[in-house]
């Protein structure tokens, strides 16, 4: 999922270079999200986890921060790594395959869902 929101996430991170304000988060796949805001000046990349008798997704510490040059080199490499690996470039995200078709088999995605408990479906 990643991917289809590189464009998305880069235009965020550009606007950090100006006085806007900026407060975005987008969910990556699994249970991972992204998020760009003015107060940290950079593109955080984070897990979350539902911590025992919660409900409620938490970010953990466990995250990879990259500053402005630093998102500029990962999209260098990201096409870089397209151009050598097409296969990679053209590959489609879970939620175009054929098991995501009904409802309840998408709901099953723990990529897309990664929270749902799969038992009560």
């Amino acid at each position: 999922m990643f991917r289809q929101h590189i464009r998305e996430i880069d235009d965020n991170a550009r606007l950090l270079c100006t006085d806007q304000l900026v407060k975005y988060q987008q969910h990556i796949g699994g249970a991972n999200n992204v998020s760009v805001t003015s107060v940290f000046k950079c593109v955080d990349f984070r897990s979350f986890f539902i911590p025992y008798g919660g409900v409620e997704p938490k970010p953990s510490k466990k995250d990879i921060e990259l500053r402005i040059p630093e998102w500029i080199e990962f999209l260098r490499l990201v096409e870089v790594i397209n151009n050598t690996y097409p296969d990679l470039a053209t590959s489609l995200p879970c939620y175009m395959e054929l098991d995501h078709a009904s409802q309840m088999s998408a709901l099953k995605c723990s990529e897309c869902y990664p929270f749902v408990d799969t038992d009560f479906i």
